[in-house]
């Protein structure tokens, strides 16, 4: 059992608690009772929020420095239904001293060029060439899709084979 897991079990114990206390005989005044049933009910978004989590949906939170890609899926932007399209990729960490974890699912704004580096890190791992990754930061530039994004720093993604291994001469 993870530590998620845990956590989550643990969520809905006090929840099933606060609600029994709360409801069943309790000799509260009503506006403490009332606060009970309000705070059990952001531990429903909180458990909802860690169920997410816990299910590998994927997220929209910046990439690790650096990682290893496993697989993309990239939704085109359509204009007919006005979907501004998708870039979903698994990925593992490997910014941390420590060994990797299992890879994590992360959602991107689709883009013309990150899309063309992914289909060619795509074909890459079909030929069994390992991709590995790294952010650069690259600043401000140019206008973002809406408003609500101004002055936010943009990610550049690059994507790159494993170098050979440098095998010592004999």
């Amino acid at each position: 059992m993870t530590e998620s897991t845990l956590l989550l079990v643990l969520a809905y114990v006090a929840l099933t608690a606060l609600i029994t206390l709360s409801l069943l005989r309790a000799p509260f005044h009503w506006s403490l009772k009332l606060l009970l049933v309000l705070a059990t009910s952001a531990l429903y978004f909180v458990s909802y929020q860690g169920w997410r989590e816990v299910q590998g949906w994927p997220v929209s939170s910046p990439l690790p420095a650096r990682f290893q890609l496993h697989a993309a899926i990239i939704d085109e932007p359509d204009k007919t239904s006005g979907s501004p399209g998708t870039i979903h990729i698994w990925i593992t960490d490997l910014s941390a001293a420590e060994p990797a974890e299992k890879p994590r699912a992360y959602r991107l704004d689709y883009q013309k060029s990150l899309h063309t580096n992914l289909q060619e890190a795509l074909r890459n791992l079909r030929n069994g060439v390992i991709q590995l990754g790294r952010i650069k930061e690259s600043g401000v530039s140019g206008m973002p899709r809406d408003f609500t994004r101004m002055g936010e720093k943009r990610q550049q993604l690059e994507i790159y084979s494993l170098p050979d291994p440098a095998l010592p001469e004999k």
